[in-house]
Parts: C-alpha cells; structure tokens; sequence
C-alpha cells in the first residue's frame, strides 16, 4: 500500500512539474512552440534532398518532429535539434530515448550561441524577424552549397532559390517552403 502511495505522489509530482515547465515555457523564449504539421513533414524531407553524409540542423526543434521524420526516411544522417523552451526540449529528449535513436542530438541553449557549422542542411520554423536575425550567422557559418529550409517565412534580404506551395486549408499553417541554396 505504501508502495502505491509513494509511486501515486511521484507521478503527481512529475505531472505537476511538466505542466509547471509548459506553463513557464514561455518565459524562455519570444519564439511559441508551434509544431510543423504530419502531413507536410514528407514534402520537407524530400526537399532537404538528404544523403548519407548529410547533417540536419533544426534550430528551435521543438518536440524534434522533423528531426525524427528525417532519421526514419534516412538513417544514416545525423542530427543536430537547438530547443530553448525546457517543455519541447524535454519532449524531444524523451522521443530520442523513447525510440533509441543514436545518431541525434538535442541540445538545450541559444540556437544564435551554438556552432552551426558542421551542418550541411538545416531547417528553420521561426518567425520573420528571428530569421532576418540569424541569417548573417548562417551565412558566415555555413559552408558552401549547404541548404536551408524556412517554412512559412521568409528572409526579407535573402531571396529564396525556391518556393513550394503546399496543401493547406485556410488559415492553416505550413503553406509554404522557402528553400535556400548558400
């Protein structure tokens, strides 16, 4: 009974505490938790154009989605996913454990402190002003011929080398992929 007692108050406590870190998630970031929809992720992988050699970057990863989506498609690449919110972080790392995937990283941070340089392709889910700000840090970073994915917004200095529409219902997001070659 005491047995019961205790594992009943710790699942309470764990139940608590992740709702504590959603509810302060905010705090961490300007940046919302918002997740890139099942159904396009197909369309983003196919247009990361990934090989074996690849290295994906997701800077704001989130609950890692596209990260994972891509290792299922291509599990040779690597991985690299940038999350500031502690929820989505948390989330991410569970589904990494969850499913045993080795060759993923999840790190907690600044996604405009972290080195981006190994990365040969990377996809961005961030608002237009956050974009304009990192796209310097791209392009000093980046190696030639890496490619960057931006859905929904695009760079205001930066023309995009293509733009996929994609299938949405009015106010719906995901409806468009900016595609950039550096």
């Amino acid at each position: 009974m005491i047995i019961l007692y205790y594992t009943l108050l710790c699942f309470l406590f764990f139940v608590m505490f992740f709702c504590l870190l959603f509810l302060l998630s905010p705090l961490f970031s300007l940046i919302p938790f918002v997740t890139v929809r099942k159904k396009v992720l197909n369309e983003i992988i196919r247009e990361l154009n990934l090989d074996e050699k690849s290295i994906l970057y997701d800077l704001g990863c989130g609950d890692g989605r596209v990260l994972f989506a891509a290792l299922k498609t291509n599990p040779d690449i690597s991985c690299v996913g940038v999350e500031i919110s502690p929820f989505p972080f948390l989330l991410a790392n569970t589904k990494k454990i969850f499913f045993n995937f080795k060759n993923i990283q999840i790190l907690y941070g600044n996604f405009f402190k972290k080195d981006i340089s190994p990365a040969s392709h990377v996809f961005l889910y961030l608002f237009p002003k956050s974009l304009d700000e990192l796209l310097p840090k791209l392009e000093k970073e980046l190696r030639v011929g890496s490619r960057v994915i931006s859905c929904d917004f695009e760079f205001s200095k930066r023309k995009p080398d293509k733009i996929l529409e994609l299938q949405a219902s009015t106010g719906q997001r995901n409806k468009r992929l900016y595609i950039y070659d550096f």
